[in-house]
This record gives C-alpha cells, sequence and structure tokens, in this order.
C-alpha cells in the first residue's frame, strides 16, 4: 500500500498543532498568483501562513508581489508568515522579514522548520477592550441622557408645587382679610345691641319708678305705661 504523500500544508500544520493551532482553511490564495494559502487558530488568534512553491521562484518580481501582499494581511490577521521550500530559505534575508514582523518558516517532503515566528499582534484584544469602552461611554451616555431627563421631570413637579403654594399663600391671605372684615363687623354689632338693651333696662326701670310714685289705684292700670312710653 502507497503512504499517502504529505503537502507542505500538513506538515506547516503540523509544527503548530502543539501550541494549540488548528486549520480553518487551505487553498490557492485568491488574491495571489504565486501561492497558496493555509489560516490556523487557536481560538483567539489567527495566523495566515503564505506558501510557495518552487515554481513560484520561476517568476520575475514574484517575491516582491508576495511580500507586498503580506503586508496587506497584517491588517486581516493576528499573524503572517511565509513558508518557502528550504533549498530557497536564503532567497529571503531574515533581517528584513524580522522587521516587518513577518514569520518565516522553511518546508521539504520530510517536514517543516519555523525559522522566524511571526510578530503576535493582539488585535482582537484591543479591538474587544475598544468595543468593550465604547459599550462603557455609550453606556454612560445613556444613563446621562435618563439622569438629565429625570432632573428635568423633577423640576417641572418643583414647579408645579411652588405655583400651588404662591396660590395657598394668596388664597390664605384673602380669607385672612375677610375674617378680619368679619370680626370688625361681629364686634360692631355687639357694641350696638349692648346699648340698645342698655337703653331698654333704662327705660323700663324709670317706668318701674314713675309706677312707684303713682297712687295705689293707677300702678296696675296698663294705660299708665302706655301714656309713659308717649312721653
Amino acid at each position: 500500500m502507497l503512504r499517502k504523500r504529505l503537502t507542505p500544508e500538513d506538515v506547516i500544520s503540523a509544527i503548530y498543532e502543539e501550541e494549540g493551532f488548528y486549520e480553518v482553511e487551505r487553498g490557492s490564495d485568491p488574491e495571489s498568483l504565486y501561492t497558496n494559502r493555509l489560516i490556523l487558530s487557536d481560538g483567539k488568534r489567527e495566523i495566515v501562513i503564505n506558501i510557495l512553491s518552487e515554481d513560484s521562484f520561476a517568476n520575475k518580481g514574484a517575491l516582491q508581489d508576495i511580500l507586498l501582499h503580506a503586508e496587506k494581511l497584517k491588517s486581516k490577521f493576528d499573524g503572517v508568515c511565509i513558508a518557502v521550500p528550504r533549498k530557497y530559505m536564503r532567497a529571503l534575508d531574515e533581517d528584513v522579514m524580522s522587521l516587518h514582523g513577518f514569520g518565516l518558516i522553511i518546508y521539504d517532503n520530510l517536514g517543516a522548520e519555523e525559522v522566524i515566528p511571526p510578530r503576535i499582534r493582539e488585535k482582537r484584544k484591543a479591538v474587544e477592550k475598544a468595543r468593550d469602552e465604547a459599550k462603557i461611554v455609550i453606556k454612560d451616555n445613556q444613563e446621562i441622557v435618563r439622569l438629565r431627563s429625570e432632573i428635568s421631570r423633577l423640576l417641572r413637579i418643583l414647579e408645579e408645587v411652588e405655583a400651588r403654594l404662591d396660590r395657598l399663600e394668596n388664597e390664605q391671605r384673602s380669607l385672612a382679610r375677610k375674617l378680619s372684615r368679619i370680626e370688625a363687623t361681629i364686634s360692631r354689632s355687639g357694641v350696638k345691641e349692648e346699648l340698645t338693651e342698655s337703653r331698654e333696662v333704662e327705660a323700663v326701670r324709670a317706668v318701674e319708678a314713675k309706677k312707684e310714685n303713682l297712687p295705689s289705684y293707677l300702678r296696675d292700670n296698663p294705660w299708665v305705661e302706655i301714656l309713659s312710653r308717649r312721653e
């Protein structure tokens, strides 16, 4: 039975399995004419690996195109690697690769080796942090709007209470004035009644006194009282 021949994708995936990465996608790169693409993830970060074949080096300008394309991928993935056949490992300057944060992998039929690890950017963490901060800001803004609305409602209530108090004070002053007038009227009426009663008492006393001065046969005569009132 013939043993299955390992592909570059197989041997490259194997070196990252121990680090907890698993394969997400493999195939030709839709944005490049010279590479295949392998995408690996550990659940939090994604690494994209551009795999060059020996045929890629037969095309003039292929390396420049691959590096420019890899630069674009840095905005989409947390790490970017370029994999080349072992025999062409000197075609790429390791210092330049490190300077730009690219990983370098060499491979052959026997396996693969990570020469330069990719510079992992905590893009997702930064995005998540920014998103969380934005949510906090939005929540704070919503709370501020709610508090402003509540303060406006309380101010309207206070204005209504103040207006009611003003009306009650006006009504109180009006009632106080009315009570003062009523008390004054009652006071004047009481004085008049007392004067009238005292005059009637004096008149009765005067009649009684006159009766005492009359002869006995005239004291009980009703005409005497009638005639006395006509004086």
